[in-house]
């Protein structure tokens, strides 16, 4: 069990799967277990400047839930803003955006292995090889390289402007430049930009599908024209293979992910929509409806085939999670923290 000096820590569990999804009025307190099987973290960025983010996790195997983590197994809070994380080497990246840091966890006991200082706003952390990561950045106008065994920045690529996700493929790191209308392209041997892909304005999500096409998700609510794109590239000859324009009234689409085999693409845009990626033409309406929702945060889970999608209310309420199939069909909600932004799929 966890330890702090010589008092044990304790964390609230709520039971998931049962009532759908909702946890009981008074909830069981139980000593945190040594090690935790797989399941879904959940990214609960918190409100700004108020240093409440926290971390939540869905253990699959025991059908809890368990919220706050990161304060139950280290006795401090997490940080201001958690925009992000990532699984590298065993080890769990917690990018925490406003704190300027990267927390660094054991993701089978959540027990703090590290942290990584003197970022600026950092955004994603993306695994280069065993030994070294990149991380974009808001404001710091580069990409910082960052060794993995001493955890510290060891040079920057430079980069104008706001860089978001990145996609490593075929020795190439594939980096989203939000307020520009470029993919710029970095020489994962040499830390160098070597080439820029021109794309519709504001690229900020990036994958890659089971025939190892990228897929970016690209727009901007608040340009002129808000126009948003889903565009295709073809990683060989970098450049754009398909591009279908996003046609819903004041859309503002985001969150572009993937199922496990690769082949179907999901996103918000009021709703949720599900395209097949041989498709031809976007979808024309959601497999999910808004109604009277704000959907923020959006996670394909691998194992179970299920969409997990947030409802961040007013932004200062408690975020509400559903869970639906893939044809759309409600499986269960429960409450999450502050405004959950992201769902981490974690199965050891």
């Amino acid at each position: 069990m966890f330890n702090t000096g010589n008092s044990l820590l304790y964390i609230t569990i709520f039971f998931l799967f049962s009532a759908c999804d909702k946890a009981p009025k008074t909830p069981d307190i139980t000593i945190i277990p040594d090690s935790i099987s797989g399941g879904v973290f959940i990214v609960n960025e918190g409100n700004y400047m108020q240093g409440n983010a926290e971390i939540g996790f869905i253990n699959n195997g025991l059908k809890q839930r368990l919220d706050n983590v990161f304060l139950s197994a280290n006795n401090r809070n997490l940080g201001d803003v958690f925009q992000s994380m990532n699984i590298i080497n065993d080890q769990a990246y917690l990018v925490i955006n406003n704190s300027g840091k990267i927390e660094i966890i054991n993701p089978k006991t959540f027990k703090s292995v590290g942290t990584i200082t003197g970022l600026r706003s950092p955004r994603y952390i993306t695994k280069i090889s065993n030994s070294k990561a990149y991380v974009s950045d808001l404001y710091d106008n580069n990409i910082f390289v960052i060794d993995l065994q001493s955890k510290q920045i060891i040079k920057k690529i430079p980069i104008k402007g706001w860089t978001e996700e990145m996609l490593s493929l075929n020795g190439y790191t594939y980096v989203t430049n939000v307020k520009s209308s470029k993919i710029m392209v970095i020489d994962e041997f040499t830390d160098e930009i070597i080439d820029s892909i021109s794309t519709p304005f504001a690229p900020k999500n990036i994958l890659k599908d089971s025939n190892n096409r990228i897929w970016i998700l690209c727009g901007d609510a608040n340009a002129i024209d808000n126009k948003h794109f889903i565009i295709q590239l073809d990683a060989l000859n970098k450049k754009i293979a398909k591009k279908l324009i996003i046609n819903t009234p004041n859309t503002a689409a985001n969150r572009l992910r993937i199922n496990k085999e690769g082949n179907l693409l999901f996103w918000i845009d009021e709703g949720v929509f599900k395209m097949d990626i041989n498709d031809t033409l976007l979808p024309a309406s959601p497999i999910i409806k808004k109604e009277n929702r704000l959907f923020y945060g959006l996670g394909i889970d691998p194992k179970y085939n299920e969409i997990f999608v947030s409802d961040a209310k007013d932004f200062n309420a408690n975020s509400d999670v559903y869970r639906f199939d893939f044809n759309g069909q409600l499986l269960g909600k429960f409450i999450s923290g502050k405004i959950t932004g992201d769902f981490y799929f974690y199965y050891n």
